[in-house]
Parts: structure tokens; C-alpha cells; sequence
């Protein structure tokens, strides 16, 4: 007994499993070698089509042969027919959301999507994205579907203008609020938030948008200070300011957080961290707006790090250094 199971039994199931293995594998070379024999002879017919599609069932990364079913549509008789082209590419698409649903991360299917639905007489891009909506609450941080929804998100913007952009930001804030960690929703925000900002009317507007952004950063920091994703997008939002003052607010805001934050959370590393490089920030955007008192805390802060963080012992001895040439009267030297 093994398990509750008989010895002989196991050794039967490996064996049906084995033979199983072997039919697939059988079927998968002989499915194979059809396809490429019709490939080699220019075979655009409607049983081309349905084989191929029969193979990228059992192999979704075969790209010669999705770029071979392309060939085979473009060449179809009925192909020039707007009503059956739409009714071809119908099925197509239904197809593709069998494969998606199965393999969400092949980049050939994704590659095949985008151009079944640029050739779609007809095409529903509203449906697109309700799609890729479902697809991303089951993967929220799948790439290939954002960058999908993004392309999607383009041709919308095409017909009905910029409001999507607003409709799109605020989806890309209901990710994050939910899984701070996301990756993908950060960058398919910094992608959007550029054309918003320039689309504000007035200093107010844009203050007010900026001061947004500094909320939604602060709450994940607050619920996963060693996540990189806030803290990255804080140095991106930083770059597309356009003026020292507004990058001297968001540094200001960023210090004004970090202290209440250390204050739970005392020994904290990456937040340290992100205190010493705003305060260097700081002095390198304006020099000298940095206080003394301020300088002493940041150098108190290295002293910190070095003592919780000692695998990084170097880097902040070297920072210690730099700092002691620039600010002398900061006593960096223990």
C-alpha cells in the first residue's frame, strides 16, 4: 500500500499517463508536419485554416505559424467581402479569447489580437476593453494586457477624443489603491498623467492634480514602505516637473511624510533611505534651503542605517563622506 493506494495501481496510471504523453506527442509532430508541408506549397484554404488553428491549440508559441494563418486569410477568396472578412475575424477573435484564457502570457497571441482587430471591418473597441478589464482583474499585473489595454485605449482616443484618458487615470488609481505593488498600473500612469497636466487650465488645477498624485504615493508608502513601485514613481513624478519650486514641494512633502511614517515605524530602512536622497535633492536643487537642523538629521539618519543595514555599510560610509565635504559644520565624523 502506498498512500491509501494499491502499488499495482500506481504503476497503471503511470503507465496510461505515459501513453497518453506519447498520443499528444505523436499527434503534436504529425499535426506539425501537415501544417509546414501546406505552409511550403502556399496552401491558403479553409482546412490551412483549421489546421493551424488546431496546432496553436496544442502550441501557442509557434510564430511561424500564426504568421502563416495571417497569409492564409489575406489570401481566402471570401476575404474581400466586408460582411465575411467581419464574420472570419468574429470567429478569429473568439479563438484568440480561448488561448488567452489558457495562455494570458504568449506574446504571439497578443501580437495576433491587435492584428485581427486592426483588420476588422467593424471593429468594437468598447468591447476591447471591457475585455482586457476582466482579463486584468484576474492577472492585475499582467503586462501584455496593459499594454494591450493601452493600444486599445489609443484607438477609443482616436474616435472619441481625450476624455478616455480621464476614464483610464481613474482605473489606473482603483488598481493601485487596490494592490499598491502593481507595477504595470504605475507605469501605465506615468504614461497618462503628462497629457493631464498639460491639459490644466490654470496654476490651481495643476497644483491640485499634483497634490493627487503626492496622496496616492503616500498611501502605499504607508502600506508597503519596501515596495520600490511608489518610491519610483515619486523620482518619475519629480522628472516631469517643470520648475525648482514644484520639485522642492513634492521634496518637502515627501520629508513632511517620511518623519510622520518613521515615527510608527523608527528602524524602517528604505524609508531612511528615501529621507537622506530628499534632503540631498533638496540641497542640490536650491543650495543652502536646507537647515542646519535638517542636515544634522540626515546625517543622523546614515548613522542609523549603518547600524540596522550593515550590507550596505558602504554605501553609506562613501555618503557620509560626500556629505562631510558639503556640509562641514554637520559633524558627519562619529
Amino acid at each position: 500500500m502506498m498512500h491509501g493506494r494499491r502499488r499495482e495501481l500506481v504503476r497503471e496510471s503511470t503507465l496510461d499517463e505515459a501513453e497518453q504523453n506519447k498520443q499528444r506527442v505523436s499527434k503534436y509532430r504529425t499535426l506539425s508536419a501537415q501544417v509546414m508541408t501546406m505552409k511550403s506549397q502556399n496552401t491558403f484554404s479553409p482546412d490551412a485554416l483549421s489546421a493551424t488553428r488546431n496546432l496553436l491549440e496544442l502550441n501557442t508559441e509557434l510564430h511561424t505559424v500564426w504568421n502563416y494563418r495571417r497569409e492564409i486569410f489575406l489570401n481566402l477568396d471570401s476575404w474581400q467581402d466586408m460582411s465575411l472578412r467581419q464574420q472570419h475575424l468574429e470567429e478569429e477573435l473568439g479563438f484568440l479569447l480561448e488561448i488567452i484564457m489558457r495562455n494570458i502570457k504568449s506574446y504571439w497571441m497578443w501580437n495576433h489580437r491587435v492584428w485581427a482587430l486592426s483588420m476588422l471591418p467593424v471593429p468594437s473597441w468598447e468591447r476591447e476593453l471591457a475585455l482586457v478589464a476582466k482579463l486584468l482583474a484576474v492577472d492585475a499585473r499582467n503586462f501584455h494586457g496593459w499594454d494591450y489595454r493601452r493600444f486599445v485605449v489609443a484607438k477609443i482616443r482616436e474616435t472619441k477624443g481625450d476624455d478616455v484618458d480621464l476614464a483610464e487615470f481613474a482605473f489606473t488609481t482603483e488598481q493601485i489603491n487596490r494592490d499598491c505593488a502593481n507595477h504595470s498600473a504605475w507605469h501605465n500612469r506615468s504614461k497618462l498623467l503628462p497629457t493631464l497636466l498639460q491639459r490644466c487650465s490654470s496654476p490651481e488645477e495643476r497644483k491640485e492634480l499634483l497634490g493627487t498624485e503626492v496622496d496616492l504615493i503616500l498611501n502605499a508608502i504607508y502600506t508597503d514602505p519596501d515596495d520600490q513601485n511608489a518610491w519610483l514613481y515619486h523620482e518619475w513624478l519629480l522628472d516631469v516637473q517643470t520648475s525648482t519650486e514644484d520639485r522642492c514641494g513634492l521634496l518637502r512633502d515627501k520629508v513632511a511624510a517620511i518623519r510622520e511614517f518613521l515615527e510608527l515605524e523608527a528602524d524602517s530602512r528604505r524609508p531612511m533611505v528615501e529621507l537622506v536622497d530628499a534632503f540631498i535633492g533638496l540641497d542640490d536643487l536650491a543650495p543652502g534651503c536646507v537647515t542646519e537642523d535638517e542636515r544634522r538629521e540626515c546625517v543622523d539618519t546614515l548613522r542609523r542605517l549603518r547600524s540596522i543595514d550593515p550590507y550596505h555599510v558602504g554605501r553609506y560610509n562613501d555618503t557620509e563622506t560626500i556629505l562631510g565635504k558639503r556640509w562641514p559644520t554637520a559633524t558627519v565624523n562619529e
